[in-house]
């Protein structure tokens, strides 16, 4: 009950947000990626978001799809701190405004991180009761 508009709102808004940043990539690329990476893999990697983040959706929508939705954070995360990793890890002329890139990024994580440990929390309920 106290996660209520966390499923309603929250994550449904953050799926939302993460399909269209992802569609964005896909569409007009990203000038940090740019200096890494030609424009071929920028667009898998937006559309690789856009994918996982509708994963998500459908997981928030459908609970009945939490399997697809715990594929798809797993995949979100790793999608955000890779790039995180590559803003900050792999330039090879590093320019200190890009780390900015790499703090937004972050902070992006939390949020499906914590949803990741609900729905292991969840997970363990339904083992309880099964027992």
């Amino acid at each position: 009950w106290k996660f209520r508009n966390l499923k309603r709102v929250a994550l449904p808004f953050y799926d939302l947000v993460a399909i269209g940043g992802g569609i964005w990539a896909a569409c007009f690329g990203s000038p940090v990626l740019r200096a890494l990476f030609e424009q071929h893999v920028i667009d898998a990697a937006g559309l690789a978001l856009s994918v996982s983040a509708f994963v998500c959706l459908l997981g928030v929508i459908f609970p009945r799809l939490w399997r697809w939705e715990i594929a798809g954070k797993v995949a979100l995360v790793a999608l955000l701190a890779a790039y995180a990793a590559a803003v900050t890890f792999f330039r090879t002329n590093p320019d200190p405004s890009a780390g900015f890139a790499a703090f937004i990024l972050v902070l992006a994580l939390p949020l499906p991180i914590f949803r990741l440990s609900l729905l292991g929390e969840e997970i363990k309920d339904r083992r309880e009761d099964a027992e």
